[in-house]
């Protein structure tokens, strides 16, 4: 199947979740409780579920989640973890970031995708970062130098230490994961919106979803106009994770509200660019093969799952994986696991325990 015919069952499917009969007891297939559905009734063999499960959590992980049609049909948790620990994401925060850039789209915030970065940066208006559009920040292909940019507790400004980045290559013209630029992103969001990013994403995305164990990791910092934020990334348990990796599975809908556009959604979700076409906007995806986040291991990024799988990423094996076609969220949270086919193996695992 091609990556369009994928992404149109996709699409199709969310408009049958938004306007269809509940999965879960819900009016968009979601419980706010969360509804347990024991994994036989869900069309899995229970054995292999099980051991999939209990093979991710002898890897080091302190969460392991599964749902299947807006229920959950697996989680474990480590001794001395429970639902309401809260656990930082890493890398996973960049997809969260992808999808309040989409609410900003919806809101009028931000005019489209290759709008330049310099409308919020004036920094950048005169010179060759100017052509850098929120699609390249996005997409990983702003070509923008990160070396020795610090990444944590920052005591600067992160804002103006990220800025001032040089280039190294053309906008559009290489692929490398920077996670500097990300940065930025927090920053020109609330440029765009007006408003605290904290307020903004809390009113557009923690709220509606009830992330409830969900909060912003960041630190104060000092700039030339006094105390500054910096921000790096969230902190959420792995329920909060399931429902965020939920919401996308529906394609942007929860309990039957629209909260961000369907074609953000495909595009956020689709390779981004033909350099590294594992990756979408802040979104890894499997429909091609591509790099992983060091430029290595050409391939799929999840051999052995269907080719719609898609996921959110972080250090140390934070995960929150998604599959449309089987209709299924498989989130993971932990220390890093010792193996880089761990989180593939999982999924893997979790899709081929499925008897239908």
């Amino acid at each position: 199947m091609s990556d369009r015919t994928h992404r149109r069952a996709f699409l199709a499917a969310v408009a049958a979740t938004a306007a269809g009969p509940a999965l879960a007891g819900g009016s968009d297939g979601v419980d706010p409780e969360w509804t347990m559905q024991p994994p036989t009734e869900a069309g899995f063999d229970a054995e292999r579920l099980t051991t999939a499960i209990e093979t991710a959590m002898a890897r080091r992980s302190r969460a392991v989640l599964a749902l299947r049609g807006g229920r959950i049909v697996a989680e474990r948790y480590a001794p001395g973890w429970g639902v309401e620990r809260s656990l930082e994401v890493a890398s996973v925060g960049k997809s969260m970031l992808a999808v309040l850039t989409g609410m900003a789209l919806d809101d009028g915030h931000l005019r489209g995708l290759d709008q330049a970065v310099a409308d919020f940066a004036p920094e950048w208006r005169d010179g060759p970062r100017a052509a850098i559009t929120l699609r390249h920040l996005l997409s990983m292909t702003s070509g923008l130098d990160d070396t020795g940019l610090a990444l944590r507790n920052i005591v600067g400004d992160q804002y103006a230490l990220n800025i001032a980045a040089p280039l190294k290559a053309a906008p559009g013209t290489t692929w490398r994961y920077n996670t500097a630029a990300y940065h930025l992103l927090f920053h020109i969001l609330a440029r765009a919106t007006g408003q605290p990013f904290e307020a903004y994403a809390r009113r557009r995305l923690l709220d509606p979803l009830g992330l409830s164990h969900t909060t912003w990791l960041t630190n104060p910092g000092r700039g030339s106009a006094g105390t500054v934020t910096n921000y790096y990334t969230a902190v959420s348990s792995a329920r909060d994770l399931a429902r965020f990796g939920l919401f996308a599975r529906q394609g942007g809908v929860w309990r039957g509200r629209r909260l961000v556009a369907p074609a953000f959604i495909e595009a956020m979700i689709s390779p981004s660019q033909a350099l590294n076409p594992a990756y979408g906007l802040l979104w890894w995806v499997n429909s091609r093969p591509g790099v992983d986040a060091q430029g290595r291991h050409p391939g799929l990024r999840f051999p052995g799952s269907p080719p719609d799988a898609f996921a959110a990423l972080g250090a140390g094996g934070q995960a929150v994986m998604v599959v449309p076609s089987r209709d299924l969220v498989v989130v993971r949270q932990g220390d890093p696991p010792g193996s880089e086919a761990m989180l593939p193996e999982l999924l893997a695992g979790v899709v081929g325990a499925l008897k239908a």
